[in-house]
């Protein structure tokens, strides 16, 4: 049977994954798609013909940052769930057909170099935690469009936290341990900062609280080396003219910056060369710098700093101290930089911290861990509805699995009119605060609110309503609302359900597959 893969569809990076059994010792284990090791840039270059995607876009880019360049387009994602196309290279585009793309590049990838008789053509999709569900449904038209079937969406610190949980030697002993416990998926990317406080209840993985930073992304880090090498160069060459730069250098210079900066991961010290990086006749035409790891922790210092610092802003806003941390699992091409990791360990000390040598692409191996383990979706908080006698009324309970690709799960409750005196009746939805605290003096935050025209005149207790739910498999909620009297209907719809990931319940989640 073809295995459904993984992808990790990311803001500056994208990759996929499978598994697959290991022909040596039969076990199965994950095969990602990388390009040299690295994940492929999310970058689409429209020179005229077919789209490039991938690293030869990216080489492309003269400027760093996300958005529209021209005729490329870095970070579609950034564009589903936006009413306006985009527009690079002298067209209007939809950001469904952009997207689909790079989704069709990382697909044909996995074809090239994937296991023999495996069309790719089911996939469950990483999102952003803060992805609405609008852009979660243009996210599956751009998957169709690339020949991949979304079997289900996951959001992207669960698809971590289950990538590093499921690779440990004692897969149910890890679950075992971290129950009710309290567990920090740190992930610095090239675009952003997110950090997500997980628990796992009775089995399902939710999310606690959630921040994130769109400003502090990789990309910085880049900007400030970039800053740095012209520094040092200007200083060697005070002539030096960068404004007659060469027309293709800019694009070197950026990429020079970015193989740098992950070299001086794991060195302490690079040679950056950039040749005819100047349109003069000298020696200063050559960009030639030897750059210290020192020199660029200090260029960064603040960088680092601030988003380290995050971190305990994120644990005061959910009220909780940083001794509750079980650990903080470090993922994100930028937790391989050696300051960020010193930082991390002197919050959460050695033996909380979890570094692991495959951060940039956990996302998505975990991804492809919850579609060979057949791991699904559920309801993290009840779905409630306030009553007339101000306590909350259970529609859809906690636990309740979410539909599949082309499925939906539907709810209904009946309900009488209590007081039609103002024409309408109003209907709250809500849900807990804090996933397991449902008591009715819990604290609720709202979902969305109805009104449906009544019978104004009619007694209370006698106009007959029907409250509906529906959720789909891009997990939006619709609500309608009908009077039985009237035959006035309602509808409202909710983007952002909070679900979890019932890792206990995967189908191949056994020592040994």
């Amino acid at each position: 049977m073809p295995a459904t893969f993984g992808i990790d569809f990311g803001t500056t990076n994208s990759v996929a994954s499978v598994i697959g059994q290991d022909p040596g010792t039969l076990m199965p284990e994950p095969r990602v798609f990388t390009q040299d090791g690295r994940p492929h840039p999310s970058v689409v270059w429209y020179p005229g013909g077919e789209p490039i995607v991938g690293r030869q876009a990216k080489d492309q880019l003269n400027e760093l940052g996300l958005g529209v360049f021209g005729d490329i387009v870095r970070s579609p994602k950034m564009f589903l769930g936006s009413p306006t196309g985009i527009y690079v290279g002298g067209v209007t585009r939809q950001a469904v057909d952009v997207v689909a793309d790079v989704l069709r590049f990382l697909r044909q990838d996995a074809l090239r170099r994937g296991f023999e008789g495996n069309a790719f053509e089911s996939a469950v999709i990483t999102i952003p935690v803060t992805m609405r569900g609008l852009a979660r449904a243009e996210l599956r038209q751009a998957a169709k469009k690339a020949g991949v079937g979304i079997h289900q969406f996951v959001h992207e610190p669960l698809a971590a936290l289950y990538g590093y949980l499921r690779t440990q030697p004692d897969f149910h002993r890890e679950i075992a341990n971290l129950e009710r416990r309290l567990v920090l998926v740190f992930d610095w990317g090239g675009g952003t900062l997110d950090m997500t406080l997980c628990q796992l209840r009775q089995g399902v993985l939710t999310q606690v609280f959630n921040t994130g930073d769109t400003e502090l992304g990789g990309d910085l880090f880049d900007r400030r080396l970039l800053q740095l090498v012209r520094q040092r160069h200007e200083g060697h060459y005070p002539l030096a003219d960068w404004s007659r730069m060469q027309p293709s250098a800019e694009s070197r210079l950026i990429q020079a910056c970015e193989d740098a900066k992950i070299a001086l991961s794991s060195r302490q010290s690079t040679t950056m060369f950039v040749r005819d990086l100047l349109a003069v006749p000298g020696p200063e035409k050559d960009l030639r710098l030897e750059v210290s790891r020192a020199e660029f922790d200090g260029a960064v210092k603040d960088l680092v700093s601030q988003g380290l610092g995050k971190i305990e802003t994120v644990l005061d806003l959910a009220g909780v101290h940083r001794g509750a941390i079980e650990f903080c699992l470090a993922t994100g091409g930028m937790v391989s930089m050696p300051a960020i990791q010193e930082g991390l360990r002197e919050i959460f000390g050695m033996q909380r911290l979890r570094l692991i040598p495959n951060a940039a692409t956990v996302i998505s191996e975990g991804a492809a861990w919850i579609a060979h383990d057949g791991v699904g979706l559920q309801m993290a908080k009840p779905m409630e509805l306030l009553h007339a006698d101000n306590s909350f009324v259970e529609l859809i309970p906690a636990g309740t699995s979410l539909p599949l690709n082309g499925k939906a799960i539907q709810r209904r409750m009946d309900l009488y009119c209590v007081d039609p005196s103002d024409g309408f009746a109003k209907f709250l939805f809500v849900r807990p605060k804090w996933p397991g605290r449902e008591a009715q003096d819990d604290p609720r935050l709202p979902y969305t609110h109805l009104e449906l025209p009544v019978d104004p005149h009619a007694r209370p207790l006698f106009e007959r309503l029907q409250v509906e739910v529906t959720i789909d498999h891009d997990l939006i909620g619709e609500i309608q609302a009908l009077s039985l009297l009237r035959g006035d209907r309602r509808a409202a719809y909710i983007h952002d359900l909070e679900f979890g990931l019932s890792i206990e319940g995967g189908r191949n989640a056994e020592p040994g597959n």
